[in-house]
């Protein structure tokens, strides 16, 4: 996107009244060319400008806007567009050149009451849409809304569950037991089953208040920098890659008399570490020092990182500690919950399970 300040009827002036024929003449561009996958652009036209433009023929227009690109972008030559497309919507019956506008006297709450229905007729457009009037993707946002208002009218609100997704409790086998004492015993196992799944479901609740605890005082534990991986081959690589394969290519056309011919990556790759091995010391040596001050930052990191591990593992200890003792696990002496969990062990966002 990029923008167009209009000269004046008369050169340099400082009267305001004298930029008022022009203003809002191709006043803005927007480049489309990543969503139409073509090179296009979009100019717009405002206020009194927009007016002018439906009286305008198209070529009229076409060598105006050129003629200003030229201009902006001189000395590169401007050519004619392929194609136009000039929009004229004070023509269209539909929209007759409008959109919404905020007003000398408009009130906050102006765009809700122009979205509220009147008895069985719902109403979209940009100009209900009060988060992004005068815009397509207000006016589609809009039509999702008043196309849910329709639903919920014919059908009623939709009621989502809460929470969302249940718990997963395991399912309990069907048993046949072959005597009566067999049975009493089944009943027994199921009903202690149940009784641990109850437990198990309180413990990982209990568990995930410690964890959120945890983090909303000190946050996530810090994550472990990974390696430069920074090579002084590679690095002299990037730099002559292109010159090897120019010389590369030359040998090929040479031993083959094919003018098209071309070294392959293999050939090239070899020819490399050659000259590498043949450098000079001077060549290697910003190479190496590279690599060795990537070495030394990789080092001063890992440092640092293992001393702010070791005060977030601290903190965390004292605060899982504090609030056992706060707020004590219900039917529990607190004794499984003194560990650490995964996120404490650097497990990071991964299952975490309880640690006894």
């Amino acid at each position: 996107m990029f923008g167009l300040l209009n000269e004046a009827e008369l050169s340099e002036s400082l009267d305001q009244k004298d930029y008022t024929s022009r203003r809002g003449r191709f006043y803005l561009f927007w480049n489309c060319i990543k969503t139409s996958g073509r090179p296009m652009l979009v100019a717009l036209m405002a206020g009194n400008a927009a007016s002018q433009t439906e009286l305008s023929d198209d070529d009229t227009l076409i060598q105006e806007v050129t003629g200003r690109l030229a201009k902006m972008f001189a000395p590169t030559t401007i050519p004619l567009p392929s194609e136009t497309i000039i929009t004229r919507w004070k023509n269209d019956p539909f929209a007759r050149g409008s959109y919404s506008y905020i007003g000398p006297l408009t009130q906050p709450g102006d765009y809700d009451v122009m979205a509220q229905p009147h008895g069985p007729l719902h109403f979209a457009g940009e100009a209900t849409c009060g988060t992004h009037p005068a815009t397509v993707h207000g006016a589609y946002l809009s039509g999702l809304r008043a196309a849910s208002e329709v639903v919920d009218s014919i059908i009623g609100p939709i009621k989502v569950p809460h929470p969302l997704v249940e718990r997963k409790m395991k399912s309990e086998p069907i048993l046949t037991p072959s005597s009566s004492g067999g049975k009493h015993k089944l009943e027994d196992d199921m009903v202690q089953q149940q009784a641990r799944n109850v437990r198990q479901v309180r413990n990982e609740d209990y568990e995930a208040s410690v964890i959120g605890a945890i983090l909303n005082e000190i946050g996530e534990r810090p994550i472990k920098p990974g390696r430069a991986g920074v090579n002084p081959f590679l690095l002299y690589t990037k730099d002559f890659w292109h010159t090897c394969k120019a010389e590369c290519d030359k040998v090929r056309k040479r031993a083959t008399g094919d003018l098209n011919a071309r070294a392959s990556k293999t050939e090239i790759r070899t020819a490399l570490g050659q000259m590498w091995r043949n450098a000079s010391a001077e060549i290697k040596e910003p190479y190496l020092t590279q690599t060795q001050n990537a070495r030394e930052m990789t080092a001063a990191s890992t440092a640092e990182f293992k001393e702010r591990v070791a005060n977030w593992d601290r903190e965390a200890a004292r605060i899982r500690q504090e609030y056992i003792q706060n707020k004590p696990p219900p039917g529990s002496n607190g004794g499984m919950f003194t560990g650490r969990t995964a996120i404490e062990y650097g497990g990071g966002r991964r299952m975490r399970k309880i640690t006894s």
